[in-house]
């Protein structure tokens, strides 16, 4: 945003982050982003909203007013992309705004409105892909409240980069993370954490699990996190399976050399029940299970009602208290 204000209009500009004013309600600050920027003869304030598609421009004309009140100073809304149409509404209106790469209409300091408009990008915002709920997860449980930079995230994930930035692109469009330019980098934060996070990604989380089988137990199979039906009855009432449960990532090395077997015909062997992961489990998992909410996402299609009552309690206890944060 500050390259763009400087190379537009050739003037020594400044942006920083900073926090809202306290006696702002909720709805003017969650998932939004505060920036103030400073120019040689006027600052003002950025407000990051992301995609205009999401906001009716009656309400941001109320909301200016209200922001400006709120800080003493000119408003500008941020949009990461914007047609022709919203550009003319928005302008039609009187409501300052910046969008990249060509559209910046601040009426108390300058305009740089172009004839191109990017086409933005698609991105499927029904349910997670197995590499955009590996981001989530991330957020949720490693960095929390705390920004970071793709680069980073990448290592600690061990995806690549490009991985993390088509998922980003889909928890943005989810509204689930922020996004800003930090130099040459990209730096991501969570609009949210703990149980409010868990709650608002609900409705598009996916099963981490592809495909089960039963095979022997070994040394190796055992020192891998337990999930499903076991991982449940280790927070709940709920009994223990007859067969235990593990969790195993799709790519391990280790299911190649797995031979299925049949739990009638094989009853004589000690039995276990691998679930072939999309995402390696052991990135999330604590005290040898996978973690709550992959958990949840793997169990909460599953018609037997003793299962949905012990995962159901394990959740709301997990999502309300303090223990996302061990």
């Amino acid at each position: 945003m500050e390259k763009l204000l400087k190379e537009s209009f050739g003037l020594d500009v400044r942006v920083s982050p900073i926090s809202p004013p306290g006696n702002l309600p909720l709805y003017l600050v969650a998932g939004r982003e505060f920036f103030f920027a400073v120019l040689p003869n006027v600052s003002f304030v950025i407000v990051a909203l992301g995609d205009p598609e999401k906001f009716r421009p009656s309400a941001l004309y109320d909301q200016v007013d209200m922001y400006r009140r709120a800080f003493d100073m000119p408003i500008a809304f941020s949009f990461s992309f914007i047609d022709k149409r919203q550009r003319n509404t928005l302008v039609s209106k009187h409501i300052p705004f910046i969008a990249p790469p060509s559209q910046i209409y601040l009426p108390f300091l300058a305009l740089s409105l172009a004839d191109h408009f990017p086409a933005p990008k698609n991105v499927s915002t029904d349910k997670m892909t197995a590499s955009s709920q590996m981001l989530f997860l991330y957020f949720l449980y490693m960095v929390k409240d705390q920004a970071v930079i793709k680069i980073q995230a990448a290592n600690d994930l061990k995806m690549t980069k490009m991985s993390v930035t088509r998922a980003s692109q889909q928890l943005l469009g989810m509204n689930l993370i922020t996004q800003r330019s930090v130099g040459r980098e990209q730096q991501m934060k969570a609009v949210n954490c703990g149980g409010d996070y868990f709650r608002s990604a609900i409705e598009y989380l996916i099963s981490p699990v592809q495909r089960t089988f039963i095979t022997e137990m070994s040394e190796e199979i055992r020192s891998m996190p337990d999930a499903g039906e076991t991982a449940l009855s280790n927070h709940s009432i709920l009994g223990s399976p007859a067969i235990p449960v593990k969790a195993i990532y799709k790519g391990n090395d280790l299911l190649s050399a797995l031979q299925p077997l049949d739990e009638k015909w094989d009853s004589d062997k000690e039995l276990v029940r691998i679930e072939c992961w999309k995402y390696d489990p052991v990135l999330f998992s604590s005290e040898g299970s996978v973690d709550p909410v992959s958990l949840f996402a793997s169990l909460r299609e599953n018609p037997d009602e003793r299962i949905q009552g012990a995962l159901n309690d394990y959740i709301k206890h997990w999502s309300s208290s303090d223990l996302y944060l061990s």
